[in-house]
């Protein structure tokens, strides 16, 4: 009875959080000011341009986006980066290195650049969104840090994904030639870390091989790598076929009958686990259908629909490990950076479901998003050294604008 009870308070006490607004946030910082497909998603219009409503007058969540929008305006650094590599809090996630630093900061800021692009021109605005990209032509090399420590794959991937889709705007022309050089280096450098078994990972303990295993492969990172490779396909680079065809793949060994799919490849082994059921695996479930979908293959409309359906139903899942200290902690080793990550490719879902369906999902995506915003205008699940409110920011930005693109007219 006891046990009982505790677990009905940690329920209610989530469920208040979720309908609370956002007060504060971690001590690290978004920036400093100091020196320094079958049918893809992105076949649509610009998320600035695109229109599925005539409702008239601004969309009620606008000004969530403005505010996400001013404090990375705010917090850009001025080689036109986001985040910072503070010092290590204890209990901090595992490095392998300082080369990590650079991965973690490209990645942020590519979500950054992307957040700013898909909004409308305006002056500010504008130049900042420059500054963002010509740091990502000029941005460090974030290389493998040990034989078995690889957090680069989310720079690569994100890196690759950003300057695709900034190649179809106009406002970023000058640069064009400098990004299409720099998307190539580091879909190259991607590839590179493609495991032997199709996909990708972060991490390959107890080898230190040229190609890594594929032993803790995962469809998380799998899934990001493949709906940017499908944004750099659609920008006319040559994308393997070969190799983009055997991540799709593993992405479906991984994937189970009732839609979740397993934490990684070493799970194959225990199916049951907590991570790979239904209600651990709600982040991973909306990345690998989006993955899957954009590349045509295994996924209808259908079942990107239910797939949301599932989302919402046990949204309460991955809602309990946002904003913990450590990851896994939560039921059903729910990890905070599920959070945003999770919603993320959800919403570019939103574009693939049935028409009819487009807007309610749209309409309860945003309403759930907007109310995790605090109140200096950021959006952050984990913290991640000083990139916490930069890669969050960057994402929750990008969610609202995939869904204020199924809700309003053209801007």
């Amino acid at each position: 009875m006891r046990l009982a009870l505790t677990v009905l308070g940690s329920m209610a006490l989530a469920l208040a959080a979720c309908a609370a607004p956002a007060r504060s946030g971690p001590n690290s910082q978004a920036g400093t000011s100091g020196k320094r497909e079958g049918r893809s998603a992105t076949e649509a219009e610009p998320l600035h341009a695109a229109a599925a409503s005539d409702a008239p007058g601004p969309w009620r969540h606008e000004a969530s986006i403005e505010r996400g929008v001013a404090f990375l305006l705010q917090h850009q650094n001025n080689d036109g980066s986001f985040g910072a590599a503070l010092p290590e809090r204890p209990g901090d996630i595992y490095t392998g290195g300082v080369n990590s630093f650079h991965a973690f900061g490209n990645a942020s800021s590519a979500l950054c650049c992307m957040a700013l692009l898909a909004q409308n021109s305006r002056p500010a605005l504008d130049a900042a969104l420059k500054r963002g990209y010509r740091f990502l032509v000029d941005a460090p090399n974030a290389a493998r840090v040990r034989g078995d420590t690889f957090y680069n794959t989310w720079a690569q991937a994100y890196m690759l994904e950003a300057l695709a889709r900034g190649l179809a705007d106009a406002r970023l022309e000058a640069l064009h030639g400098a990004m299409r050089t720099r998307a190539r280096l580091e879909m190259e450098r991607l590839f590179k870390l493609q495991s032997l078994d199709g996909g990708f990972g972060y991490y390959d303990f107890g080898w230190s091989l040229v190609k890594p295993t594929g032993n803790i492969s995962t469809p998380m990172t799998t899934s990001a790598a493949l709906v940017a490779l499908r944004a750099a396909s659609d920008a006319g680079f040559d994308v393997p076929r070969h190799e983009v065809t055997c991540a799709l793949d593993y992405m479906e060994r991984m994937r189970v009958p009732n839609g979740a799919f397993l934490y990684s490849t070493g799970h194959k082994y225990r199916p049951l686990g907590d991570a790979s059921m239904i209600r651990g695996s709600l982040g991973r479930s909306q990345a690998g259908n989006c993955a899957l979908a954009e590349w045509g293959r295994t996924l209808t409309p259908e079942d990107l629909h239910r797939g949301l359906q599932t989302f919402f139903r046990e949204h309460l899942f991955i809602e309990i490990g946002r904003c913990r200290q450590y990851p896994h902690e939560a039921w059903y080793a729910t990890a905070p950076y599920y959070y945003y990550f999770g919603h993320y490719y959800a919403a570019r879902n939103l574009a693939m479901l049935p028409p009819a369906t487009r807007a309610e999902m749209a309409a309860r995506l945003s309403d759930t998003v907007a109310r995790t915003q605090f109140d200096d205008g950021s959006f952050w699940d984990y913290p991640l050294f000083g990139y916490t409110k930069a890669y969050g920011t960057g994402y929750g930005v990008l969610i609202m604008s995939h869904c204020r693109a199924q809700l309003q007219p053209a801007r």
